[in-house]
């Protein structure tokens, strides 16, 4: 199903829609394509986790950790699930080390954890996602922009869409879904991801992931692929998914014949402006997965989320050396960026 721009079906998505990167379909889809053998999976207070073995050189240790990875939106307790007060014994257990990230500042777990004994709980930042504001009209998320890039971007956007008959779509994946998933992922691997051997199609769990998170996503009524065609061929695309009041995207691909009119620039700012038209999201979240954010992403954003992780260490010798271990580290660092940005200066 092609939706319009902009499209009032937004805002009456599936009642799994609203919350789907923390529902059961996101978490299925996860597990079915990166739980490998020696993992277990279980919940624990309505927080899907993994239990496993970990080692800290020759020690091994018992561990428990989010169902989350590289290709993770946000990390939560269900809406409507409530925080018991016995969670935290709940997580640790018997175990060494428990890990829980991609979770934002106003989480509901976060704020548990700030109440957890702060000799065996540390929260850090994880990842920085850029997020641009689509709560105002597009003119004005435009209008943050500055001159150059205004200009750059409509000479661009005029150069393909006049000059090149390239046209702008938005799918949900109701009909078509698979043909769809195949030529993003062909359009994917045609560029510098399949030359390296990281595309979707590449890696057989991502594939697995991808394709099982957009079919249950498109039932739920939360799968957003905004693709930009030239004859009814798709040369560029972004993979999103809606949660809550976000979109989050989680792949962007684009056909190289088309860098010089830097087209995943012109999808970028096609697609924003149909956000800024949709009532129903608030944020296109371009995702981090780590504490520097690429500049391709930033350029889009207004604000950038902070996302955090929590660690918990156990009550044993194995999760006393595991918290000495990782503060050593965290002081090594702080020290080693001290210096590096004290050299820098004197440069």
């Amino acid at each position: 199903m092609t939706l319009p721009l902009p499209s009032e079906h937004f805002a009456a998505s599936g009642p799994d829609a609203e919350v789907f990167h923390l529902s059961a379909g996101w978490f299925e889809s996860w597990r079915r394509a990166y739980l490998a053998p020696g993992m277990t999976a279980c919940t624990i207070d309505g927080l899907p986790m993994i239990a496993d073995r970990g080692r800290l050189g020759p020690i091994g240790y018992a561990r428990l950790r989010a169902q989350t990875n590289v290709h993770s939106a946000l990390f939560d307790l269900p809406v409507g699930q409530p925080i018991t007060d016995r969670l935290f014994d709940q997580l640790i257990g018997d175990r060494d080390l428990v890990t829980l990230d991609y979770l934002t500042g106003d989480s509901r777990l976060l704020a548990a954890a700030r109440r957890w004994p702060a000799d065996r709980v540390t929260i850090r930042p994880h990842a920085l996602s850029p997020l641009a504001d689509c709560r105002t009209p597009y003119e004005q998320w435009r209008a943050r922009r500055s001159k150059r890039a205004r200009q750059r971007w409509s000479g661009l956007e005029s150069k393909l869409v006049d000059g090149q008959g390239v046209r702008f779509d938005i799918f949900d994946g109701s009909t078509g879904l698979q043909p769809l998933l195949d030529e993003i992922f062909a359009v994917e691997q045609s560029g510098w991801k399949g030359r390296e051997g990281t595309s979707i199609r590449d890696n057989p769990a991502d594939l697995l992931f991808y394709t099982g998170l957009a079919q249950r996503a498109a039932a739920a009524g939360a799968l957003r692929i905004a693709v930009l065609k030239q004859a009814e061929r798709i040369v560029a695309f972004e993979y999103g998914i809606l949660g809550g009041d976000r979109l989050f995207l989680l792949k962007v691909g684009y056909d190289e014949r088309f860098a010089d009119f830097s087209i995943g620039h012109v999808l970028a700012v096609m697609h924003i402006r149909h956000c800024c038209g949709d009532p129903a999201i608030a944020w296109y979240d371009n995702m981090g997965n780590g504490m520097t954010p690429g500049a391709h992403k930033l350029r889009f954003a207004d604000s950038v989320d902070t996302l955090h992780r929590i660690t918990l260490y156990g009550d044993s010798w194995r999760g006393r050396l595991i918290h000495y271990y990782h503060a050593g580290r965290d002081r090594a660092k702080r020290a080693r960026d001290y210096w590096r940005t004290r050299s820098v200066r004197a440069a």
